[in-house]
């Protein structure tokens, strides 16, 4: 892979970022791991040892003036920036509702919240790349960036009790594809997005599982509407991210979501379609 070198920001260190973080410091790598509380620090500091120089900069995405400094620390540490990932995110919840009523308490700050956290946090760090590449091309300086937004499969399917949160990744699904071409056209670089199916970690974590680990109603309806019957993993989304960020491996993909999701929703009325899946012989 065409990564050793290169210099990467992380934008968030959540449950996602820990199984791609340590695969980019395997090859040799500058990483710039970003966000509002010490998670940054922690997950820079279990990348130690990997031969990839790591630095942690507390940042919110979602504040443009903030996603400006970040680009100006790391390319003022390291000279170039190659890899923008975009992994910050989730909803809050007071934009949550399970009927009618809860709907219509749901307050317009709220909902500037999530859209703000998932869509516009994202926006802003393509827009900052995008001036701080354009400003390379003309200093004769390489310019090609990846940029890989981490996205939800709702954000193709609403999903019930967060829509709102739905929507940003409905939005950001569209802004990829206008992004992408304006960065192919100016010879910018590259927008791709990976498109995560469901993952437990800490901020759905009780929405998923019981205490016991087994899955609650909520999860155990998700695990039935996935094809592989089995939450993700870190390890899962990972290797997409590397591939959608590696200039050479993916130099012809722009402006496309390539799905993680272990087959959620791709057939209706899976319950009564077929028998239960055996036990063993990969039968879950």
């Amino acid at each position: 892979m065409a990564l050793t070198g290169k210099t990467a920001i992380l934008f968030g260190a959540g449950a996602i970022a820990t199984g791609y973080a340590p695969a980019f410091a395997e090859h040799t790598m500058n990483i710039a791991v970003v966000s509002r509380g010490d998670s940054c620090d922690q997950l820079a500091a279990s990348l130690a040892g990997r031969d990839s120089n790591v630095m942690a900069v507390h940042a919110d995405a979602s504040n443009p003036e903030d996603v400006r400094r970040v680009f100006r620390e790391v390319a003022a540490r390291w000279g170039a920036i190659d890899i923008c990932v975009n992994g910050s995110g989730g909803t809050v919840g007071a934009a949550n509702f399970t009927d009618l009523e809860g709907f219509l308490k749901v307050e317009p700050g709220a909902i500037l919240k999530v859209l703000t956290g998932n869509y516009l946090s994202k926006v802003y760090a393509i827009q900052q790349f995008a001036a701080y590449l354009y400003e390379a091309k003309q200093g004769n300086r390489p310019a090609e960036g990846s940029v890989v937004n981490i996205t939800s499969m709702s954000g193709f399917v609403p999903l019930t009790r967060v829509p709102f949160y739905s929507d940003a990744f409905a939005a950001i699904e569209n802004h990829t594809r206008s992004a992408a071409f304006i960065f192919g056209h100016y010879g910018l670089g590259r927008i791709n997005n990976v498109g995560v199916g469901f993952l437990v970690g800490a901020q759905n974590r009780s929405l998923l599982l019981n205490e016991d680990g087994t899955p609650t109603t909520r999860g155990l309806e998700i695990l039935q509407a996935t094809s592989q019957h089995r939450f993700l993993t870190p390890a899962d989304v990972a290797r997409p991210v590397l591939y959608l960020a590696d200039s050479e491996a993916s130099a012809g993909v722009n402006g496309h979501t390539l799905r993680v999701d272990g087959g959620f929703g791709i057939v209706n009325l899976a319950g009564s379609g077929y028998p239960p899946a055996p036990r063993g012989n990969g039968g879950r």
